[in-house]
Formats: structure tokens, sequence, C-alpha cells
């Protein structure tokens, strides 16, 4: 069996992230594992809970928050394994996921990239596979009209089969190692839309990416995210400003703008007005604020 690095950035959950790593040696006892932590200066006792109940671990303690694409880089650089498997710490294992990725990378030749089957808490099938970003697809979801999605979702595909996709979740993404030699690793400036972006480098370089439903894993999705609002909902809105500014033309970039813009300012009014009857809305329409002068420069990186 070929050496795996797993590779995981934490933040703030360490609840979670102990139960992801617990999981993962429970269930994967024979697997040769590499696993490294990266963690972004969290405050709740992260760093020293890892280091006590597992000292195999090895663990980049951060003294700033880095932010998800550049924490995994760092994790990447000291990788030794064949097979690197980017993870959320809010992931949880079921069985054995590893050994079955390595499997279908060793027998085929043309895949260098799989994303398994992702859960939600309650056991139901979590999203984790999309098309490209298009024009269209933003102002769907910028307007409330993903049932007009179907196709970039994927509606079209079995979920328990094997597929080519364009892109996966960063929360489960298992691939050789030499892809990194290949397309480089994670863009630093593309925070929180780093794994579509890297796919899209990936099968545009011909290293195709699958989906790989044949093992199954919990996502217990977004709980760094709540930690800190400025950070999230601003950027899963300027994202896509970034990945169309590198990978799409200057017009197609100016009207991803103009949608993102009316979508905040539709925000900031809805969250402002109901912001006096519960904080998490004072904290949304704060974070729209917040977001409103980024559209139009948006920051390379986490800020």
């Amino acid at each position: 069996m070929r050496k795996v690095s797993v590779v995981i950035v934490n933040y703030n959950v360490k609840d979670l992230i102990l139960i992801s790593l617990r999981t993962l040696f429970q269930y994967h006892p024979n697997t040769d594992l590499e696993v490294i932590v990266v963690d972004n200066d969290s405050k709740d006792g992260s760093p020293e809970a890892i280091a006590h109940e597992f000292p195999q671990v090895k663990l980049i303690a951060n003294k700033f928050n880095a932010g998800f694409p550049a924490g995994n880089n760092q994790g990447f650089k000291i990788a030794t394994g064949d097979y690197i498997f980017m993870l959320n710490p809010d992931t949880e294992f079921l069985e054995n996921s590893i050994d079955p990725m390595v499997d279908y990378l060793e027998g085929h030749s043309e895949a260098w990239l799989v994303a398994p089957k992702l859960l939600n808490t309650d056991g139901t099938l979590q999203q984790s596979y999309w098309r490209y970003p298009t024009l269209t697809s933003v102002f769907c979801e910028s307007f409330y009209m993903r049932f007009l999605l179907k196709k970039k979702n994927y509606k079209d595909k079995d979920p328990n089969e094997v597929f080519y996709g364009e892109t996966f979740s960063g929360a489960a993404l298992f691939f050789r190692k030499e892809l990194i030699d290949r397309i480089g690793m994670l863009d630093e400036t593309m925070f929180w839309i780093e794994d579509v972006e890297f796919c899209w480098r990936a099968n545009h370089n011909n290293y195709l990416c699958y989906y790989f439903p044949k093992t199954k894993i919990y996502h217990h999705i977004g709980q760094s995210a709540k930690k800190n609002y400025n950070i999230s909902l601003s950027n899963q809105n300027y994202n896509k400003i970034k990945f169309f500014r590198k990978h799409h033309s200057k017009f197609a970039t100016f009207l991803i703008v103009c949608i993102t813009l009316i979508h905040v300012i539709a925000k900031t009014i809805v969250f402002g007005l109901l912001s006096p009857f519960k904080e998490v809305y004072y904290l949304k329409f704060k974070a729209y604020l917040y977001t409103y002068p980024r559209i139009f420069n948006p920051p390379n990186g986490i800020t």
C-alpha cells in the first residue's frame, strides 16, 4: 500500500477535529498514513488537545489565521506520501475510505483526483459536486433560483456511480501528490473557491477529476464559517469575482461584479431590517456592510 498524507486545516473546531482524527485512525489501522494538521491560531485549545491525544500527528501551529488554501499548502510542502488527502476538520469517517480511493487511482491512470461521497449530519446526501461557475449559475444562486441549476449540480448523474466531474468540495479531495508538481498548489488568493479553481486547473490540463461514491464520509458542514461571518460571507460573495478575473474575460468579470453588488445590497437591506430581532441577523448585516467595498477590489487571500 502506498503512503498517504492526510492534510487537515483546523480553526476553532476542537471537538470536531478530534472526532475526525479518532475515526480516521479507527478505520485505517493498516493504512500507511502520515497525518498533518495545520492549526490556524485556534483559541479553543485545539493544538494542545491534538498534541496530547495524537502525538503521531505532525502539527503545525500557526500564530495567525492563514486561511484554508494557505494552510493546506503548508501541509502539502512537508507531505511525503504518494497521495494527498485534503480533508476538512469537520469530517467523520464511517469506514475505511482511503484504501478504496488508492485502489481506484492505481487502476485508472487517467484519473488524478477523486472525491468521495459526502453525507450531511443526518445521513442525507450532501451536494459536493458542481459544474464550473457560469454567469447564469452565479445569477441564479444570487437570486434564489437554484431550482434552475439542475445541470450545474449534476442532477443528470447517478450519485451512486463513479463519474467524471468538473469541480468538487474541498472538504475531501484525494489526489496523486504528483498533481501538485504538474499544476501547482492551491491558489492562496482564491480563499473559499480554491477547491473549484484547483479542479479547474487539473481538468483543463487533462488530469481528470472523478466523483467516487464507493465510499462515504460525514461532513458536518459550515462549523468554522460560523466563527466569523465577516470572513465567510464576504469571501462567498467576492470569490467568484476572483475566479472570473483569472479564468474569464473582462466583460464576464464586469457582469459578475454587477450581479454580486446587487446581491450584497439586497442582503444588507434585508438583514439590516431583521437585525433588531436576532443577533445572527445583526452579525450578517455587519458582514455584508464589510463586504460591500471589497466587491470592487477583492483582497488576495483572507482578510
